[in-house]
């Protein structure tokens, strides 16, 4: 909390310096412009977040925030849209993390930011608003890339020999995951607070202050709200409750595997709903931990006689949806493959196999999952690769991902090429001047 406010104090001690001088245009992009606030607000961040000035940075930064409002100005030209409720929900997102560094302490959110939270959400739609669209701007034109194995091959052999070093060590790495149950009594004591919330919000009471009041999701802060859901986003048991109801409708409680719910739509289109919910989570049982444990020690017994193999025992038990319908596999978040590198890993699961051998299955070992439930689980090593030089054979994904972002940069480059030359440039004298000169037409 201290390191926050720290944080915090600063990015406000510079606001207050960058009160005492006048704002200019350094930049005008089409209808849109770049002040050297923005520039030094930047610049200030990524020097606080410990980014490096080898005396470029400041450019770099102006460089970039002329390359967002040029995207932004394609966008609106091309009538690119985001929906109310994409901004809303990235928004909650944000504002969630924030309020999850402070334990949920609303006031202490007040006493930073000097606003309460609804007051910031409102504050931060129209800068989330320009976000999206510049990255959806990004994305259509880095989604007409694709290539073929004969250019990723082609870009391999590019690759001057005496160059390309050594990729580090990697794993391959399954799970099965069990969480300590609920209590019965808690259970129990959940659903009946929840009948009880819902007959004061069909009496009357507004759904978004209740929430706010009794909600131990991540969203109760903002009124309960989930923004768009789509099909397959949410758990099975909550969508089959929200895509059965009618809009305005306030559901019975009803479970999942984060605890008990009501939930009230707001609005469907289609496939696409707008709801909110409010979650009660129960309290684990007394001897939860033993039955977490007992289960997967029951599961391990049944690998190693054979009965099952691993992959086959995940997809029946584990309790982790994200990795159960592919056999346990924990994929690398940065790109989604199995081969993760060992430095990736997060620190738990790198101290649990880093003594384990290839085809070794661990003990039950308790972990914080994602969300921040404690759980436990049992890990095993499929395979270790160790550092190698890159070949087509053993690395072909990761030789296209690099051919395939160099061919996207390409693209890129040809498209603010183009884009110069149709859009509205001024970019006014400052000491970046020399190094933005590619600018200037």
């Amino acid at each position: 909390m201290k390191q926050i406010a720290c944080f915090l104090a600063i990015l406000l001690a510079i606001g207050a310096l960058r009160a005492q001088t006048i704002d200019r245009i350094v930049a005008v992009i089409g209808d849109e412009i770049v002040l050297e606030s923005d520039v030094d607000n930047q610049y200030n961040y990524l020097i606080i977040n410990g980014e490096k000035d080898d005396g470029t940075l400041r450019c770099q930064v102006m460089n970039n925030l002329i390359i967002n409002k040029l995207l932004l100005t394609k966008a609106r030209q091309d009538s690119i849209l985001v929906s109310e409720a994409e901004v809303l929900a990235e928004a909650d997102r944000r504002i969630q993390y924030i309020l999850d560094q402070m334990k949920g302490d609303e006031s202490e959110f007040v006493k930073i930011y000097g606003k309460p939270v609804i007051q910031f959400r409102e504050d931060i739609k129209d800068e989330i608003e320009e976000e999206l669209l510049i990255d959806r701007q990004r994305m259509t034109i880095l989604n007409e890339a694709t290539i073929t194995p004969r250019e990723v091959k082609q870009f391999f052999k590019s690759i001057p020999t005496d160059s390309t070093g050594l990729l580090p060590a990697e794993v391959m790495v399954n799970q099965i995951v069990i969480t300590p149950p609920f209590s019965e009594e808690s259970k129990k004591a959940a659903r009946e607070k929840l009948m009880d919330i819902r007959r004061q919000i069909l009496e009357g009471a507004d759904f978004a202050t209740m929430a706010r009041r009794y909600s131990q999701g991540p969203s109760g802060p903002n009124g309960g709200f989930l923004g768009q859901i789509r099909r397959g986003q949410m758990v099975p048991e909550f969508e089959a409750v929200v895509y059965n109801m009618r809009e305005g409708e306030v559901s019975r409680p009803f479970e999942t595997e984060f605890g008990y719910h009501i939930a009230k739509l707001h609005k469907r289109t289609g496939e696409v709903l707008e709801a909110s919910h409010i979650l009660i989570v129960p309290s684990r049982s007394a001897n939860g931990d033993s039955i977490a444990i007992s289960k997967l020690k029951e599961v391990l017994e049944l690998i190693r006689l054979d009965s099952l193999t691993f992959e086959q025992a995940a997809i029946r038990f584990s309790d982790d949806r994200a990795s159960k319908d592919c056999g346990g596999c924990i994929v690398n978040p940065e790109n989604r493959e199995l081969r993760i590198p060992l430095n990736a890993l997060p620190a738990d699961l790198f101290f649990q196999i880093d003594e384990m051998e290839p085809g070794e299955i661990s003990e039950p070992v308790e972990f914080t999952k994602p969300d921040g439930t404690r759980a436990f689980r049992i890990v095993y090593l499929k395979s270790k690769i160790p550092p190698h030089k890159p070949n087509l054979k053993d690395d072909y994904k990761t030789i296209r991902n690099a051919a395939l972002r160099a061919k996207q940069s390409e693209i890129f480059e040809k498209w603010l090429e183009s884009a110069k030359k149709n859009i509205y440039i001024d970019i006014k004298p400052t000491e970046c001047s020399n190094a933005l000169k590619n600018w200037v037409q």
